[in-house]
């Protein structure tokens, strides 16, 4: 899902129950909570990276992009 921010920047929005590493607690990457609910994330683009954290992961501590995911994901706890 595509939004503009307020500086005309497209982004790329994910809700709570999306199994991608953007929503996931164990993504490093940046990303924000766009809702008074805590139901959506956005991030830049769905190919913004951050490093995978998971030791459970086959991906640990290797860079992965936000619309990428893994069967070792955990909810990222800002979201409900």
């Amino acid at each position: 899902w595509t939004t503009i921010d307020s500086g005309g920047m497209f982004m790329y929005q994910y809700t709570c129950d999306s199994k991608y590493c953007a929503t996931c607690s164990c993504w490093s990457g940046e990303r924000k909570i766009c809702d008074h609910f805590g139901s959506r994330l956005e991030v830049s683009s769905p190919m913004a990276t951050g490093k995978c954290m998971n030791r459970k992961s086959g991906y640990f501590q290797q860079t992965k992009q936000a619309n990428g995911g893994c069967s070792a994901h955990e909810k990222w706890g800002a979201l409900r």
